[in-house]
């Protein structure tokens, strides 16, 4: 990491972290959550299934943070940041500081009002594909943006509700300008092909069905359908899309064989596998699990 990166963390830590004093998450089940809330652990903590209900952008302030999104292992520590989707499943294990003895991170809540607000005013910007955990380079004014939202929205500025709200549409237009962060347009309640993926990448192995998925989102069948084709996608591209993804990860960044693979996707079939394996990649699922294993030259 160059110099000039750790020291904006180090600004973006120091900053913020008269913000994560105290543990606040139990605030975020209130019917009027806040804006800003502090994680703060002084034992290994693991959280099993974690969802928010709106997005948010998390800032691992002090300690390590391991982040499970499917087959996806992420590791965070003081000083990054990651944006959370609204509905994401994950895994999250929150290590303290080796040092200190204590984790602690700040969850910024992003709300849709605000997030329908910054697909108004830059619709350039409105995406829907963008993968879960997306790296986030902290950029000089993302750090400035970032700790001007913090100190507003703690309340300990004399500010109005109007000022908060254009401090924290600064860091939406950063983060979507990054590609970080999906910004939903006014007329669609949230893309449904990032609602499908955010339900059965967390649970690959599942035999999703049109009626599971659909039962699960509270839909008809036929209406599910019908917002995936108009999104150009379907439940069956989607899975097959996801679980060769997780099934390529496995392979080539964990301490697993194909059977593990397989089975981590919900395949049944070894032949089936292999085959979507091969159309995905253009090789054998055996040759990728081979290439991990060849030593560096």
């Amino acid at each position: 990491m160059r110099d000039s990166d750790k020291t904006l963390r180090r600004r973006l830590v120091d900053a913020l972290r008269p913000l994560a004093e105290r543990d606040t998450r139990l605030m975020l089940e209130n019917e009027d959550p806040p804006f800003i809330s502090a994680f703060v652990a002084r034992h290994r903590e693991t959280i099993s299934e974690l969802s928010m209900p709106a997005a948010g952008l998390v800032i691992v302030i002090e300690g390590r943070k391991e982040v499970l999104w499917g087959a996806e292992r992420n590791i965070y520590h003081a000083g990054d940041a990651f944006v959370l989707p609204a509905g994401a499943e994950v895994d999250v294990v929150n290590e303290p500081d080796a040092d200190t003895g204590v984790y602690r991170a700040l969850f910024v809540r992003f709300s849709r009002t605000l997030v329908i607000e910054a697909a108004r005013l830059w619709p350039q910007l409105t995406k829907r594909d963008i993968p879960l955990g997306s790296p986030i380079t902290i950029s000089p004014t993302l750090c400035s943006a970032i700790i001007h939202s913090g100190e507003a929205l703690a309340g300990a500025l004399d500010l109005s509700r109007r000022v908060v709200d254009h401090r924290v549409l600064e860091v939406l237009l950063i983060l979507a300008e990054q590609g970080a962060l999906p910004l939903m347009p006014k007329y669609v309640d949230r893309s449904i092909t990032e609602a499908v993926r955010l339900l059965i990448r967390h649970r690959l192995d599942h035999a999703w069905s049109t009626a599971a998925v659909a039962a699960s989102l509270s839909m008809s069948e036929a209406t599910l359908r019908r917002r995936l084709r108009d999104e150009n996608h379907s439940l069956r591209a989607l899975l097959l899309t996801e679980r060769m993804h997780a099934a390529y990860l496995i392979l080539s960044d964990r301490d697993a064989d194909v059977a593990d693979a397989i089975a981590a996707t919900g395949y049944a079939s070894r032949s089936h596998f292999s085959r979507h394996f091969q159309d995905a990649f253009g090789q054998a699922p055996s040759t990728v699990r081979k290439a991990r294993k060849k030593p560096l030259a």
